[in-house]
């Protein structure tokens, strides 16, 4: 077809993460302008790297670039100067990353093919603050990035018979030690939880497990900053993934000591340690819930 042409390029989503959370705190005006203001930073970064800005939808921002290296360096850059950003309302700032290297189909300055749905998946699986890549990213990077990445997951992809390898691209410090030896984490062959008095064990043919204050929930956190349906438990690929689903967030306290916040977000477990439904756990020690995988 005239004008249109196959080229390889690295494609780079960008999602500003928690966005129904920012309108539900801070208000539609306050909260679009914020998402508006990150956006621009982020496509402010494209250019000095080596980038370009292919579109901005939604709370997404697409760049692409010819070298997976400038990607990548983009993408930390990013993190860098959004971390740096003040909270507002004491509701922080996060993007979720990730990046993907393939053929596409350019038609006009539009992009289109595989290897843009396998881009906007692999940033998908990262969190707030994360950078994933995806294999096909991680074999073209020089030595001092790929000194940067570790295994993280395997994705399912939509229409596609095998799961997608991902890296996350660290680039805290305790990003590097967050899981031994920088493998992924181990798969788990069953859930312990501690609530009070109760017990329970979790196995993997068990099913969606509730968390939350509802009387119908599977465990019963009687806490009034504890949604109904505050979270869900269950067996993906390996492992049990926590998906908060609450108002008030989740706070995961690891075995480390670490503390990482969930609101409308999911995590695999692994180790031990605590889950702080509606609160932090200095704030909500009646709402705390003990995990081991075992």
């Amino acid at each position: 077809m005239e004008g249109t042409a196959t080229v390889t390029r690295v494609i780079l989503f960008a999602d500003i993460a928690g966005s129904t959370c920012l309108y539900e705190t801070l208000g539609d005006a306050a909260a679009k302008a914020r998402v508006t203001r990150l956006q621009r930073l982020i496509a402010s970064l494209a250019e000095p790297a080596g980038g370009r800005v292919q579109e901005i939808v939604g709370d997404e921002v697409m760049l692409t670039f010819d070298a997976a290296a400038d990607g990548a360096r983009c993408a930390l850059e990013i993190q860098r100067r959004v971390s740096a950003l003040p909270a507002e309302q004491e509701v922080p700032q996060a993007v979720r990353i990730g990046l993907h290297l393939g053929r596409v189909i350019a038609e006009g300055e539009r992009l289109f093919g595989d290897t843009v749905n396998v881009a906007a998946r692999v940033a998908a699986v990262a969190r707030g603050g994360q950078i994933m890549l995806s294999q096909a990213v991680l074999e073209a990077l020089p030595p001092e990035l790929t000194a940067l990445a570790r295994p993280f997951d395997l994705a399912p992809l939509k229409g596609k018979r095998d799961p997608l390898p991902v890296h996350e691209l660290t680039w805290q410090s305790q990003d590097l030690t967050r899981l031994s030896g920088g493998a992924p984490a181990p798969a788990t062959a069953a859930l312990r939880l501690c609530h009070g008095e109760r017990e329970c064990t979790l196995a993997p043919e068990g099913g969606e497990f509730v968390l939350g204050r509802a009387g119908d929930a599977d465990l019963v956190v009687a806490w009034p900053s504890v949604s109904r349906h505050h979270a869900v438990l269950a067996y993906q690929r390996g492992r049990f993934v926590l998906s908060d689903t609450s108002s008030n967030g989740t706070h995961l306290v690891l075995q480390t000591g670490e503390v990482v916040f969930l609101r409308r977000e999911s995590l695999p477990l692994w180790g031990e340690g605590r889950l702080c439904l509606g609160g932090p756990p200095e704030e909500a020690e009646a709402a705390v819930v003990s995990y081991r995988c075992l």
